[in-house]
């Protein structure tokens, strides 16, 4: 069967991988002839992950039978409508998919369905002060149409809101913007699996983010299980069900981003995607379930072997993480040795991405991410134990020997 990855990126290796193993002739579209999955697919098309156009064009000539992506926000909708014109299998429809990827819909069917938002607005390069009256600054803009924390920004007053205006608009493909009040707090996520309109929730993780001048919500590490996991549980799934429902996600995988401060949970973003961030290997290590397998099942032959999810006793007693690595700036001369961390028991995976000779800029988003490391534990010390351990052998160091390492 000839199945089409869409996304060559750091984060549908693993997928592309398995799907391989699983015997899979794997085709892999992307913008980038150089980018990592190219030299991992049997068969690379160049398209725009972004464009349905030509994502079909390279499924039909490929006549794939059975198209996905994961890790990633935007490729969702070509996806789908690939997916349904071509009649392969699709966990849900065309519509769903504009909600889950454009906040532009999204953020009126929280609003429409009762679902916690912070309060938000669709503004464009005519706005004007006066049309924010009733906002309380600060206030976070973004694309209605972008991922990984690109083009998003906090900013104060009207001044710096206007200054900013352009940038965020760069990272779109439409003429408005969202803009929200920035809700103080802390950020989990959801990864769960639906059956027919049922979620089976997996893992809730404590999504650890740090801000750099303007730019705020980059993700520094996943951990599991999320602190607020008894106190909010019970509201987290029935919020995460109600998700479910009003955006008629039907079969597939999901990834709820929410925001947890002194006026309760407010849902910030969803996707109906595997995380971006090696869920793909935490998830199995921690639950069991291994959800790319589940995927493949799923694309192959529109269903899954649901008693597996049946049978994961929610929450897992386990416990885990996986840490971001970010530098400072510079110019990558050397990589530690990344096999001695993945041999220290605990450790699930591990990798280096920038190569030596990588200059490194400023931490604006998701794509200064110079690797990560995948861990579990039995309990929450051992994990912290397992963290430092990790942190002592990590090395990303300059042509003067300093490790660029930012140790968060």
């Amino acid at each position: 069967m000839k199945l089409m990855i869409v996304g060559g990126g750091e984060a549908q290796l693993n997928a592309i991988r398995y799907g391989k193993n699983l015997g899979f002739t794997i085709v892999v579209s992307d913008m980038d002839p150089n980018c990592p999955g190219a030299s991992e697919a049997d068969i690379f098309v160049k398209a725009s992950t972004f464009s349905y156009e030509e994502t079909f064009f390279a499924a039909i000539k490929e006549k794939v039978d059975a198209i996905f992506t994961l890790g990633t926000d935007q490729p969702v909708l070509p996806v789908t409508k690939t997916a349904v014109k071509m009649g392969l299998s699709s966990g849900i429809s065309v519509e769903t998919a504009l909600g889950v990827t454009n906040k532009r819909v999204m953020k009126p069917i929280f609003r429409a369905n009762g679902i916690p938002t912070c309060k938000f607005k669709l503004i464009g390069t005519g706005t004007k002060p006066e049309d924010l009256e009733g906002f309380r600054y600060p206030l976070v803009i973004k694309p209605v149409d972008s991922q990984g924390q690109r083009g998003v920004y906090k900013v104060n007053n009207w001044e710096e809101l206007r200054e900013y205006l352009p940038d965020v608009l760069s990272f779109s493909r439409e003429d408005n913007l969202l803009v929200e009040e920035f809700y103080p707090g802390d950020e989990i996520s959801v990864s769960g699996w639906c059956v027919n309109n049922h979620l089976y929730p997996l893992i809730i993780t404590d999504r650890v983010t740090v801000s750099n001048g303007p730019h705020i919500g980059v993700c520094i590490a996943q951990e599991y299980p999320s602190k607020y996991m008894e106190k909010y549980k019970d509201e987290i799934i029935t919020i995460s069900e109600k998700i479910v429902s009003s955006f008629s996600i039907t079969n597939g995988p999901v990834y709820f981003q929410m925001l947890i401060g002194n006026e309760g949970i407010k849902v910030n973003e969803i996707a109906v995607r595997i995380g971006g961030g090696y869920e793909d290997e935490s998830i199995p290590a921690i639950t069991g379930v291994d959800i790319l397998n589940l995927q493949f099942e799923f694309a192959a032959s529109g269903k899954v072997n649901e008693s597996i999810l049946k049978k994961y006793q929610f929450p897992s007693q386990t416990f885990g993480a996986v840490i971001f690595l970010f530098t400072k700036t510079g110019i990558i001369d050397s990589n530690g040795d990344m096999s001695l961390i993945k041999k220290i028991p605990g450790v699930i995976n591990g990798k280096y991405i920038l190569a030596p000779g990588r200059h490194v800029g400023n931490r604006e988003n998701s794509t200064s991410r110079a690797g990560y490391v995948a861990m579990q534990s039995k309990s929450k010390l051992d994990l912290e134990k397992l963290k430092e351990e990790i942190y002592s052998l990590l090395e990303i160091t300059d042509i003067n020997g300093e490790n660029l390492l930012c140790d968060f």
